[in-house]
């Protein structure tokens, strides 16, 4: 309760000298003179993300290929971080992370748990002992959603309702048709190394599902990208109407493949020659536009001052399907531990306590997404358990003005690395390889340091090798792996 309202019943100058008074005899904390800004109001919290959208994708961070206005606002409304991470380089592992805010590697979750059919039948999916983003934020008085992607496990046990969120509307697998392919007007290609197939019909596995009762939704006819974006208009709408805050994570499957584009978004862009890579762009300009189209119903709204909104992908882009993702300004893609694998498009937007046009270059994960908003919400992170994410505010309010992480590390057998300061170490467990790169002097990885700087990769090696001490074995096994040429160096790498 404020001073004047405790004062209400006195003279107004009475109440005035009273709340002075008091005021005056407040010790500051910390012995600074000047008072703390109040703390804002809990925000709804939206999570957006994409999927398989590489750094180079999103007009922000100086590649202009596709421009993606609506996402680069994000981050000129609030913060744009130039060295976020994923916690892995592949699809479900990673969403793991940002549902967990701890590394999927501390309970077994290193490979994704598709295809469908084995998921399903082998009952694969996040751990039911894991806290998610949502059943924290419902048990701080929340209304939880999602809608679009899964691909945490189909069964019920993993069944996104059972894992704390009120609503649900998407799909549960990796990947599905985005429309009926004999729709006019729709454009698809079928490039080698693609993991669907564009006019393969949906099945039991890759339906569009809704709600606890497994309702199968029948929206063959309508782009994808254009029916979560309009499903997630009108939540934020109708939530409005409520007191309750409310959590959002719109996970979207664009532009993860199959190749699939309307009319509408392939005939923006007549200047690219491939195909491929031309409805690949009409894919992303359909993203954008369906983020632009979400920001403009939270600012309906009337709450956008109160809206804690992130942007990202949950890895880099899909290398594998040739021709299709650049390798400048980072080398690699989705599955690699290259740079382009694992440093995404990471933004946040929060008008009442984050300034607006900040870049920010400290090193950030999708797992600092849970302790964020759990502590902006109200809450504190459970002590049973350790949390590898950590709060951003404190970093983007300048109360802290160190890093939120002295290093990062990542594991998918036989593949391991670490980032630590500028610099990065990737080997493969079985002797293959060791690459040390400094990202600082060599952002692309073009020079391995690895027998030049000894010392240092002895530091990396030892710091990964202290932190797998915590890490649990795989609780499956990865699928074949993918071979393919990483912006000129072969690799296999697993899934």
């Amino acid at each position: 309760m404020s001073l004047i309202r405790r004062t209400l019943g006195l003279p107004l100058a009475f109440a005035a000298l009273a709340s002075l008074l008091i005021s005056s005899c407040t010790v500051p904390p910390q012995g600074r003179l000047a008072s703390r800004p109040a703390s804002p109001k809990r925000p709804n919290v939206i999570v957006i993300l994409a999927d398989d959208l590489g750094y180079a994708d999103v007009s922000a961070y100086g590649v202009k290929r596709i421009h993606t206005p609506h996402i680069d606002a994000i981050g000129d409304q609030g913060v744009k971080f130039t060295d976020a991470y994923a916690a892995a380089p592949v699809c479900s592992p990673s969403r793991a992370g940002l549902q967990t805010g701890r590394n999927p590697d501390r309970y077994g979750f290193e490979y994704n748990n598709g295809p469908p059919e084995r998921d399903a039948r082998l009952n694969l999916g996040l751990d039911i002992g894991e806290i998610t983003i949502a059943q924290a934020l419902k048990d701080q008085g929340y209304h939880t959603a999602l809608i679009g992607k899964w691909h945490l496990g189909a069964n019920p046990d993993f069944y996104p309702t059972n894992r704390g969120y009120d609503d649900f509307v998407g799909l549960l697998a990796g990947a599905t048709s985005y429309i009926d392919p004999s729709v006019p007007g729709v454009h698809v290609a079928d490039p080698p190394n693609s993991s669907y197939p564009s006019k393969a019909a949906r099945s039991q596995h890759t339906a569009i599902y809704e709600g606890a009762e497994r309702k199968l939704v029948h929206n063959e006819t309508e782009y994808l990208t254009d029916y979560f974006a309009r499903r997630a208009v009108d939540y934020v709408s109708a939530r409005a109407k409520s007191d309750q805050p409310y959590f959002l994570y719109l996970a979207f499957n664009a532009p993860h493949d199959p190749l699939m584009v309307t009319q509408k978004y392939y005939d923006r862009f007549p200047h690219i020659a491939s195909e491929q890579n031309r409805i690949y762009a009409g894919m992303i300009s359909a993203l954008d536009d369906a983020v632009g189209q979400v920001m403009a119903a939270v600012k309906a709204s009337g709450e956008d001052r109160d809206t804690l909104v992130y942007f990202m992908s949950d890895n880099g882009c899909a290398a594998y399907i040739g021709g299709l993702c650049a390798c400048e300004p980072l080398r690699g893609g989705k599955l690699s531990h290259y740079e382009g694998g694992v440093r995404v498009p990471f933004m946040v937007r929060w008008p009442a306590a984050i300034k607006p046009g900040q870049v920010n270059r400290k090193m950030v994960s999708n797992m600092d997404i849970f302790p964020t908003s759990l502590i902006a919400a109200g809450g504190a992170l459970p002590k049973d358990r350790i949390y590898d994410g950590v709060d951003l505010m404190p970093f983007l309010s300048g109360r802290n003005t160190g890093s939120p992480h002295e290093a990062l590390m990542w594991r998918r057998t036989p593949h391991a690395s670490i980032r630590k300061g500028d610099w990065k170490m990737w080997k493969s467990t079985d002797g293959k390889f060791t690459l040390l790169f400094n990202l600082k002097a060599d952002p692309n990885e073009t020079t391995n340091l690895a027998t030049r700087e000894p010392a240092k990769l002895k530091e990396l090696n030892d710091a990964y090798e202290q932190w797998a001490k915590d890490l649990q074995d795989p609780k499956w096994p990865s699928r074949p792996a993918i071979q393919y040429n990483v912006c000129g160096t072969p690799f296999e790498l697993p899934i």
